[in-house]
């Protein structure tokens, strides 16, 4: 899913939401600030001893003086008193409480005015507790007629809601196109940041999708949003033809309102490329260990060099240096010296910390490994990894989003195996679901450890010792089917292709074939697809490289068959290394840029670390197939009109 990572900048839209109009009740005003819960309520709800002027009191300011004459109100029945209630504990931004307000209220059997209030309520408790497809079935189903008589700037907050969510549910077009269908009606200030939001979704979304999206649609604002979406993704790896694109696409649309106020993010791009590197230093391993690495990732540069080049595009200068060859610190000192403005190495471990034990480093350096920083130590070396815990985070979101609250885990044992697990766990556990089983297996299977441990994570031997209990009780035999546990949503799966082989058929084996399997791609054997029939159905994140066609993979691939399906994720990282250069500057720009590569959609974090968000596939008869939105669909639904809209 293409949501992920850019959940801090949704936050801080949320948050802001929280701050904004609730939803208005027409019962009349009561200056009675000092009434508490009327008569008739059976249990208390939470903190009814106190009068609601005094939790309103509590408010921040700016929300005390928009809306505290209304909170003010003493309302005449039980369920107006708890509605009224909940709304100060959302203001206050305590969506538990808000939500345990609202379950004790019974939806059908309240006033059209009040089901208004509760629905729109529901919709933005939802979204402060991460449910966003909870929020759109308030935002989009049977509630939505209720929204009508709402002022107009109630029905933009209800859109610009709505829109937050399609973004967290994976539907950036569908939330574009809702900022676009009203973008008219905000303010001057509103449009500015609705203006970044629109293209913050459409960089989201798939390609394929907004290319056959443009050819249908036919509203002017909308075609032009795809229109400059599509420029952006065909040249985003031809640097000056992305600028002339840009230009010549203003030029075209000069009222369009991405004409009028260009996403920040595409003008620090634009700016960025006119100052690239003139000279790069390759800092890989020609000999040792990880020789072969080393020359998979210049390959995959190289690729990418040589067809810029031959497309006529400027290029730097190159020169290679091994990094085994001494102390690494002294190589890169060595590259400076021979006027490297722009290092991309080292690749390994320990060379990495020793370069970022440097204490003045004159250029950019773009390691190839991650460490376990928690700061930036030196602010001009970048960390680029294919790391794994990207990949289990990733699963994580995809999971909650899709509606998921209670995981299963197996990994393998050893430091790796604990690495990703904490991940998922500590990513899963933040958005608010539950791990309630984790299993780590061995390197080797004896005939019966996997056994057991499956056993264990679906608690069958739970089950079967009940029937031990019952059997003693009777005095008899009883033939009692074993049964694992129900609670499972889901099974968080990160272990080696040869585990993953067995394990499928040991969980079908003890009735969890109707359990998903979300997998990280360490299951998948790049050099060996043809025992993956038993993995049919699992769903997995990978590297767009190896689940669509790309002419630089071809190319590679018939140079070595052998080293390319060896190495074939590490031909992609370089490949993504030598299109990161001209884009590291828009990076760190701003936390939302991104750049779509071949190892996944590509972000700078705030340690200096380089983050991934892959693609999504599933294994069907054997191969991996991808998984992609369908662009029909979104073309399909049309937003609502508004009140008071053209």
């Amino acid at each position: 899913m293409n949501f992920a990572l850019r959940l801090p900048a949704l936050l801080t839209v949320l948050i802001l939401a929280a701050c904004s109009t609730p939803p208005v009740s027409d019962a009349p005003d009561d200056t009675a600030t000092g009434r508490t819960a009327p008569e008739g309520l059976s249990e208390l709800p939470l903190d009814t001893d106190r009068p609601i002027a005094e939790l309103a009191d509590e408010l921040p300011d700016d929300l005390k003086r928009s809306e505290l004459i209304r909170l003010n109100r003493a309302p005449q029945t039980a369920e107006g008193y708890t509605l009224e209630l909940a709304k100060i504990f959302y203001l206050r931004g305590e969506p538990d409480k808000t939500e345990r307000l609202l379950n004790r209220l019974d939806y059908p059997q309240l006033s059209a005015t009040m089901q208004r209030d509760f629905a729109l309520l529901s919709a933005k408790t939802e979204l402060m507790l991460f449910n966003p497809r909870a929020s759109l079935a308030w935002l989009t189903g049977d509630a939505v007629p209720l929204f009508d008589s709402l002022p107009l700037p109630q029905q933009i907050e209800i859109s610009l809601l709505r829109a937050q969510a399609y973004s967290l549910t994976n539907s950036p077009v569908a939330a574009a196109r809702e900022r676009i269908f009203i973008h008219p009606l905000l303010t001057d200030e509103q449009k500015h940041s609705n203006v970044q939001a629109i293209w913050l979704d459409l960089q989201q979304a798939d390609p394929e999708a907004l290319a056959v999206l443009a050819m249908v649609q036919t509203a002017p604002d909308y075609s032009g949003w795809l229109e400059l979406a599509n420029i952006y993704h065909e040249y985003q790896n031809e640097p000056m033809r992305l600028v002339r694109g840009i230009e010549g696409w203003q030029q075209a649309n000069p009222r369009h309102p991405a004409a009028l106020d260009l996403p920040d993010s595409l003008l620090r791009l634009t700016e960025s490329i006119s100052s690239q590197p003139e000279h790069i230093a390759l800092i890989l391993p020609v000999s040792g260990d990880l020789r072969g690495p080393g020359q998979a990732i210049a390959d995959g540069f190289l690729a990418g060099y040589f067809r810029a080049k031959n497309e006529g595009q400027d290029v730097p200068e190159l020169r290679f240096y091994d990094e085994a060859n001494g102390d690494v610190r002294q190589v890169v000192t060595s590259a400076i010296e021979a006027g490297a403005d722009f290092i991309i190495g080292p690749l390994g471990r320990n060379q990495v910390m020793q370069v970022e034990s440097v204490n003045s480093l004159p250029v950019t350096v773009m390691a190839l490994n991650r460490t376990d920083r928690q700061v930036i130590n030196n602010e001009n070396v970048i960390q680029f990894a294919l790391a794994p815990e990207d990949e289990a985070r990733q699963v994580a979101r995809h999971a909650w989003f899709s509606g998921h609250n209670v995981a299963a885990a197996i990994r393998p044992q050893g430091e790796w195996g604990e690495r990703v697990a904490s991940a998922f766990r500590e990513e899963w556990e933040r958005l608010g679901g539950q791990l309630v089983s984790t299993e780590s297996i061995p390197a080797q299977d004896d005939g019966r450890r996997y056994l057991a441990q499956v056993r264990s994570l679906l608690d069958i031997d739970q089950s079967q010792q009940r029937s031990i209990n019952i059997q003693s009780v009777l005095g008899t035999a009883v033939e009692i089917e074993p049964r694992r546990r129900r609670d499972l949503d889901f099974i968080f799966m990160a272990v080696e292709p040869d585990q993953a082989r067995q394990l499928r058929p040991l969980l079908n084996f003890q009735y969890a074939e109707d359990i998903p399997i979300l997998a990280t791609s360490s299951i998948v054997a790049t050099n060996d697809t043809g025992r993956d029939r038993d993995l049919s159905g699992i769903r997995l994140v990978e590297i767009p490289w190896l689940v669509s066609d790309s002419a630089e993979a071809e190319a590679l691939a018939a140079l070595d068959i052998e080293q390319f399906s060896t190495y074939s994720r590490l031909y992609a990282m370089g490949l993504d290394a030598w299109h990161l250069v001209p884009q590291l500057p828009y990076l760190r720009s701003a936390p939302e840029a991104q750049y779509r590569g071949q190892t996944g959609i590509l972000r700078l974090n705030e340690r200096g670390q380089i983050e991934r968000e892959l693609a999504w596939a599933q294994y069907m008869n054997g191969r991996l197939v991808p998984l992609t939105l369908s662009p029909t669909l979104e073309a399909e639904e049309s937003p609502r009109p508004l009140n008071g809209s053209q």
